[in-house]
C-alpha cells in the first residue's frame, strides 16, 4: 500500500478495477497514517458503518432479508424478477440483486483493511481509544466475510490495496479468517457501549453463531453462555417491543441503525402492505407456511406479520418487523438478538448429549418459550429447535442457513435446504448463490463459477 491513505472510505471499485497496476492515491486528498488523530479515525469508523447501510450500491437493504427469500418464510409476488429468481431458488449469475449482495461486503472490508492499517501505524491516538476501534472494525470485517461466505461459498479474502484481481479462498479458509478476526476483536478489550456498536459481546455472539455453523458445539456454547453471562441482555416480555420505535430493546446485542436522514432503508417498502403504518408495496409477503408454524398463543406471530383481508388489494400476510410508522425508513435492522445466544447454547448442549430430556437444553430453550406466551416443553428434538428458531428469527436473514445446516426430519442424509429444493425441481447446487457474472467479468480468477452456474 502506498504510504499515504485517504481519510475518506474507498470503495470496492478499487478492488474490483480491471486496471493492471496498483491504486493511485492522490496526496492531497489524504494524511500520513501516524498523524492521523482520535477525531480522524472516528470518522473513518463511521464510514465502516456506513458500509454495512448501502456500501455503494442501492439495493443491499434487500440482503437482509434474502435468506429469508431463498427459505420458506418469504415468498415473491411481483416487479423485481431478481427477487422472484431467489425465491424460486434458480438465480443466474446476471442477477443484479445478488452482485450488489456480493460487491457491498467489500466495500466494508476494504474500508476497515483501512482504518486498521491507521490505527495500527498511529502515534498519537490513545490505547483505549485504538482498542475500542479495533474491536469495532474486526467485528465488522469478520461480518462483512460471514454475508459473503453464506451466500456465495468460496470468495477471496483481501487483505490490502497492493492487488487487482483475487481468487477465491475456500469456505474453511474465509471462515478461519472470520473466526480470528473475531478472536482478535474479542482480545483487544475495546469499551464499547450501546448496541448501534460492534462490541466485545457483539464479537462473541458472532463466534456463537459461526461455531454452530462449523459444528464446533464447546465454542459455540461456551461463546452463547458467555454473551448471556454479562447480564448486559435481557429476554423482553413483549415481543413487539423489540422492533418497535424508538428501537432500543434489552435484546438488541448489535443492529444497524438508520435516521429520517441516514441513507435509504427501503426494506420494508418491500416487505410492507401499502396500508400498514409507514407502507410498503406488498412484493414480499409471508410465506403461507411460517404463517401455520407458529403455536396457538404464540406472541411472535403479531409480533412478526401483519394480516391484511379484503377488500384491500393483495390480501395476505406481511412482515412488520422494519416498520417505522412515520414512513422515513429509520428501522434498524437487527443482526444479533440475546435469544439466539440462548438458542445456540440449547441447540449445541442437545447434539452434544443427544438426549431428548437434557435438562440444560431445556431450560434454555424455555426460557425463550415462556417469555414468548408459551408453555415449557418436558422433551426436545433438534426440529423442534430449528422451529422455534424459524419463529423467532422470522426475517432476520437466518432461516436459509438453519436449513442448509440442518439434516432434513424426512430425509436425514440430507439438508433440509436440499429436500426443499428437489421438491422445486432445483439440486442441492442451488443452496448457493452463483458468482456475479460482473465480478467474473473484471477478475477471471474468480472463476470456476459454483457448481451449477
Amino acid at each position: 500500500m502506498k504510504n499515504k491513505i485517504l481519510l475518506i472510505a474507498l470503495v470496492t471499485a478499487g478492488l474490483m478495477t480491471s486496471c493492471q497496476k496498483e491504486l493511485d492515491i492522490d496526496p492531497t486528498a489524504s494524511l500520513s497514517p501516524e498523524t492521523v488523530g482520535a477525531a480522524d479515525v472516528q470518522k473513518l469508523m463511521n464510514g465502516v458503518y456506513d458500509g454495512l447501510q448501502e456500501g455503494n450500491t442501492s439495493y443491499f437493504y434487500l440482503s437482509y432479508a434474502v435468506e429469508d427469500l431463498s427459505a420458506d418464510n418469504l415468498a415473491y409476488r411481483a416487479t423485481f424478477f431478481q427477487n422472484g429468481e431467489i425465491d424460486n431458488n434458480a438465480i443466474l449469475p446476471s442477477n443484479v440483486l445478488t452482485q450488489r449482495y456480493f460487491n457491498a461486503p467489500y466495500v466494508v472490508i476494504q474500508r476497515a483493511n483501512d482504518l486498521l492499517e491507521i490505527i495500527n501505524s498511529s502515534t498519537t491516538v490513545a490505547e483505549p481509544v485504538k482498542n475500542a476501534l479495533i474491536t469495532q472494525t474486526l467485528f465488522l470485517r469478520a461480518y462483512a466475510y460471514y454475508k459473503l461466505v453464506t451466500l456465495f461459498g468460496a470468495v477471496p479474502i483481501v487483505e490490502n490495496r497492493d492487488v487487482v484481481n483475487v481468487p477465491r479462498n475456500s469456505v474453511d479458509e474465509v471462515y478461519a479468517k472470520i473466526i480470528a478476526d473475531l478472536n482478535a476483536s474479542v482480545a483487544a478489550g475495546g469499551i464499547v457501549t450501546g448496541s448501534k456498536f460492534a462490541s466485545v459481546e457483539a464479537s462473541k455472539a458472532l463466534l456463537a453463531r459461526v461455531y454452530l455453523i462449523k459444528k464446533d458445539y464447546a465454542n459455540a456454547k461456551k461463546n452463547a453462555l458467555e454473551v448471556i453471562a454479562t447480564s448486559k441482555y435481557a429476554l423482553a416480555s413483549d415481543y413487539k417491543s423489540i422492533f418497535a420505535p424508538p428501537y432500543t430493546s434489552s435484546e438488541h446485542i448489535f443492529k444497524v441503525e438508520f435516521t429520517s436522514t441516514e441513507g435509504t432503508n427501503s426494506l420494508s417498502y418491500f416487505l410492507q402492505h401499502p396500508s400498514m403504518p409507514g407502507g410498503g408495496r406488498a412484493e414480499l409477503p409471508v410465506d403461507a407456511s411460517l404463517v401455520s408454524a407458529y403455536e396457538a398463543g404464540d406472541t411472535r406471530k403479531a409480533g412478526s406479520m401483519t394480516q391484511i383481508t379484503a377488500p384491500q388489494a393483495n390480501p395476505g400476510w406481511y412482515a412488520n418487523k422494519y416498520q417505522d410508522p412515520a414512513g422515513a425508513a429509520a428501522h434498524p435492522y437487527y443482526v444479533l438478538r440475546i435469544s439466539e445466544m440462548y438458542l445456540i447454547a440449547a441447540e449445541a448442549q442437545f447434539l452434544t448429549s443427544n438426549s431428548s430430556v437434557d435438562g440444560e437444553a431445556l431450560t434454555l430453550i424455555n426460557n425463550v418459550r415462556t417469555k414468548r406466551g408459551l408453555g415449557a416443553l418436558a422433551s426436545l428434538t433438534l426440529q423442534d429447535i430449528i422451529k422455534e428458531r424459524r419463529v423467532e428469527f422470522a426475517f432476520e436473514n437466518l432461516r436459509w442457513m438453519d436449513m442448509r445446516r440442518t439434516p432434513s426430519a424426512t430425509n436425514p442424509s440430507k439438508s433440509m435446504a436440499t429436500v426443499y429444493l428437489e421438491a422445486k425441481g432445483r439440486t442441492v447446487n442451488d443452496e448457493i448463490y452463483p458468482i456475479p457474472q460482473g465480478a467474473i467479468d473484471v477478475n477471471e480468477l474468480l472463476k470456476p463459477n459454483n457448481p451449477g452456474y
